[in-house]
């Protein structure tokens, strides 16, 4: 596994606290970011003014790769808890490339899983509830690489768009069916399968 650890001191350090915005949708920072701790909500906002959930980043993850070469950020983040990240400037992403190509491509590889993560969300907009949470809590499970899960119920209404409400009566039918177990700050995937059911089934 690649491990941009190694490259940092291309970098430059900063540090966080929470609820504090990295950027936000529209603007360009002329970089991106390398999360060594903590971890980032990534939102867009909608036409109606509604902020909605598309990802949240763990740490050992790059956010904000299309803008390296001035293009405008078609997402928000925000740090969800104290966060480390290092910014690589578009002048010491160059120098890192010359000196390291497989970054190059490594980098290429991060940017497309975002594009194409962008395209899932944006294909699911209208989906059904259950299968836009399918799709998310498998996505975080995916990307944590465990089928624990740390988000509140609050959370992924923002992602979905809905009521807690409606939300809920969902992760009940699921906890029901032994396919989540639902705890008040998080959610431990029982049976991956069934959950990726609901999305095949759409």
């Amino acid at each position: 596994m690649f491990n941009w650890s190694e490259y940092l001191n291309y970098a430059t350090k900063r540090t966080y606290k929470k609820d504090t915005v990295l950027f936000r949708q529209g603007e360009s920072v002329e970089g991106f970011y390398f999360l060594q701790k903590g971890i980032i909500m990534i939102s867009v906002l909608r036409e109606d003014g509604f902020e909605r959930i598309i990802d949240i980043v763990y740490p050992d993850s790059l956010i904000g790769e299309q803008m390296i070469y001035s293009e405008a950020s078609f997402t928000n983040a925000k740090a969800q808890v104290d966060s480390t990240l290092y910014y690589f400037s578009e002048s010491q992403f160059e120098l890192l490339c010359k000196s390291h190509p497989e970054v190059a491509i490594e980098f290429g590889k991060s940017l497309i899983k975002k594009i194409r993560l962008q395209a899932t969300s944006n294909s699911i907009l209208n989906a059904p509830i259950d299968v836009q949470l399918a799709h998310f809590l498998l996505n975080l499970s995916e990307k944590k690489g465990s089928n624990i899960i740390n988000i509140n119920q609050t959370s992924l209404a923002n992602y979905i768009g809905k009521s807690r409400v409606a939300v809920w009566k969902v992760l009940k039918e699921w906890k029901d069916e032994e396919i989540l177990e639902v705890n008040q700050q998080s959610f431990i995937i029982k049976n991956i399968q069934k959950l990726k059911k609901k999305i095949k089934d759409y």
